[in-house]
């Protein structure tokens, strides 16, 4: 912790502390229509940070039986999905924290979320050649301009599931990733740095969501100087599990070094909310003092 508060260089004290459970979702807000799903029904996840939307088109949807589950943020959409991937997304494009076009990415770009479904809704971006330009860069399967017609959404959304492509197999998905994780730290522990941060590269296009891999790759580019890709790829790992203390500390020690000292202090103050003890705790009071 004297390193990190120090901060001289990214501390990889944490690397290689590896729970087999790659992405534990973290405060995760209840939702008691998660609950069951052995009747068959598909799941819907509505991610909407206006209530009022997420309400409309959960009653839409629960009048056709489908079950659904809601986000509001960014955050909580990408825990849910973790949590429990459902059969189709329908996404807001403009969401808090995360943005909606970055999380169709991540899941288009995945091998364990790809082949899910994403109905995309915004009032923002307009016209068909935006829809067109949406649909090819970022994987959606249908994209509506608000406000929009509900037999058109409805419409979208039985087509999207009706060509819904097979399901992966989550759990030789997850063994994969996790394999690539420990071959990541098997490399880095032999001196192979550039093998290591392949290996974990590999293991985030497999299974974005797995915020360890993420956090061990911003390590490994912190500590070869690679500053604003350590910070980026530690920034996703926190939108995965925001209270995630390690990283917190290495990326507030990150922005320090990139020049970005209220980041920085930022970053600091939330570690100090997730630190796990009262010494690292005071620590980086002491710090924040001199930062003020």
């Amino acid at each position: 912790m004297g390193r990190a508060a120090a901060a001289d260089e990214v501390n990889d004290a944490d690397f290689g502390d590896v729970a087999r459970e790659l992405s534990v979702v973290a405060e995760l807000p209840t939702d008691p229509s998660a609950k069951g799903t052995a009747d068959g029904r598909k799941t819907i996840l509505v991610v909407d940070d206006e209530a009022e939307i997420r309400k409309m088109v959960r009653r839409v949807l629960e009048e056709r039986g489908y079950r659904v589950t809601e986000a509001a943020r960014g955050h909580e959409a990408l825990a849910r999905l973790k949590e429990r991937p459902p059969d189709l997304v329908v996404l807001d494009a403009m969401l808090p924290e995360v943005h909606g076009f970055d999380i169709a990415k991540r899941m288009k770009d995945s091998e364990r979320y790809g082949h899910i479904p994403i109905v995309m809704i915004s009032a923002v971006y307009r016209g068909w050649r935006f829809a067109e330009d949406v649909r090819q860069s970022y994987g959606v399967d249908a994209y509506l301009e608000e406000p929009f017609k509900m037999t058109d959404f409805i419409a979208a959304v039985e087509a999207a599931l009706t060509q819904r492509p097979s399901p992966t197999d989550v759990e030789k998905i997850s063994a994969e990733a996790e394999r690539r994780l420990a071959a990541g730290i098997a490399a880095y522990q032999r001196g192979d740095i550039t093998g290591a941060i392949a290996e974990l590269r590999e293991g985030t296009r497999i299974d974005p969501l797995a915020y360890r891999l993420h956090f061990h790759l911003g390590l490994l580019h912190g500590k070869q100087g690679q500053i604003f890709d350590a910070i980026q790829v530690l920034q996703t790992a926190l939108d995965i599990n925001k209270t995630h203390f390690p990283a917190l500390k290495n990326l507030a020690v990150l922005y320090q070094k990139a020049g970005f000292r209220n980041k920085a202090i930022e970053t600091w103050e939330r570690a100090l909310r997730a630190a796990p003890d009262d010494a690292t705790r005071q620590t980086i009071k002491e710090h924040l003092v001199g930062l003020l």
